[in-house]
């Protein structure tokens, strides 16, 4: 979930429940910079994004087993910017709140996380709302702005946010009953998973996944496709909107996770499986080959993670592996700026 949401959660939090005995602008601050704190690990991308997305992200920062030291850290740092006169056990509680409240915003998206680090690396998500949902970050400020002179209309505030995640929740259901209903069709047997798309609760992602690659739709629950969707501003906005369809007019593509057309799969499977892949295969959990022409002398085997790629758009993580034709193969990643094949 992004960043200021995550701080208007998490002043919400502490302002609601902690306010009557902590004056309004420590609880908002406690709550807010617990709230914040976590992607704090964002640091880390910049030493090695490839090593920050496999292990890092979402990881110590995330966990519940650090989060009373954290929490302790936070509370400390505001005592000591001037909230000597406040009860420093309420400090504690108010950044312990906005910090539970971070990790449960991100556990509903679809980008999973670390619950027990350091003692476990199960990664985890209920893959309910899509990472950046700007309609439940206007419910959350909406909340916060009831609550600013009224701490217990937080309560009241936060009700609609929790009709949307049941909301969300009943779609996803929708969604999953749809895919289970294609893979029963599928000759050998798959893995189904759903995933929330972004510009409404009712646009998902649905994934059937078996042996030799995984085949993908992008749904949009109901009888038919938003009018909404011809109407965004920008062209590739309006684009992504309307690749979803209602299920009646559902479109399955297959994508192969090693196979391409240049009969190269035997060496993208052995590429995929060696040492030098090793970061990009913790990282990639739907992984399929990418199709981009070499535009150079190098020769080139892409893969890309289906969950993060969005209908129409070039996919933000594409890695693989190339060589010249005198030299070894060597870990590589598309820049943000190449052109898509697509």
């Amino acid at each position: 979930m992004d960043t200021l949401t995550h701080a208007v959660i998490g002043a919400l939090g502490a302002r609601t429940l902690i306010a009557q005995r902590l004056p309004r602008r420590w609880s908002l601050a406690a709550g807010a910079l617990g709230g914040l704190f976590p992607d704090i690990d964002y640091l880390w991308f910049l030493l090695d994004p490839l090593q920050f997305h496999a292990y890092w992200h979402r990881s110590f920062t995330h966990s519940l087993l650090m989060l009373p030291l954290w929490a302790l850290l936070l509370s400390v740092t505001l005592y000591l910017l001037g909230g000597r006169k406040q009860n420093g056990w309420l400090l504690y509680l108010g950044c312990a709140l906005g910090l539970g409240l971070h990790i449960a915003a991100d556990l509903i998206t679809a980008w999973d996380l670390q619950l027990f680090w350091p003692l476990s690396d199960w990664r985890t998500s209920l893959a309910w709302i899509f990472v950046i949902d700007p309609w439940f970050s206007a419910l959350a400020l909406t909340a916060l702005l009831l609550c600013w002179r009224w701490p217990h209309a937080g309560w009241l505030g936060a009700a609609p946010l929790v009709l949307w995640l049941i909301w969300s929740i009943q779609y996803k259901q929708q969604a999953l009953e749809l895919a289970q209903a294609f893979a029963q069709q599928q000759a050998e047997a798959a893995q189904v998973s759903v995933w929330p798309q972004p510009f409404s609760p009712r646009n998902w992602k649905l994934l059937v996944s078996g042996t030799h690659g995984h085949w993908q739709a992008h749904l949009r629950l109901g009888d038919s496709r938003s009018r909404l969707a011809d109407y965004w501003p920008h062209p590739w906005l309006r684009s992504t909107a309307q690749a979803y369809q209602p299920h009646s007019a559902l479109i399955w593509q297959f994508h192969p996770r090693f196979d391409s057309p240049q009969g190269d799969g035997e060496t993208a499977l052995q590429l995929w499986h060696s040492e030098m892949l090793q970061d990009v295969r913790q990282f990639f959990s739907a992984p399929a080959r990418y199709h981009q022409p070499d535009s150079s002398a190098n020769h080139c085997l892409w893969f890309t993670d289906l969950i993060y790629s969005l209908p129409t758009q070039r996919p933000p993580f594409i890695y693989g592996a190339c060589r010249s034709p005198s030299s070894f193969w060597q870990l590589s990643r598309q820049p943000v700026t190449a052109t898509s094949a697509e």
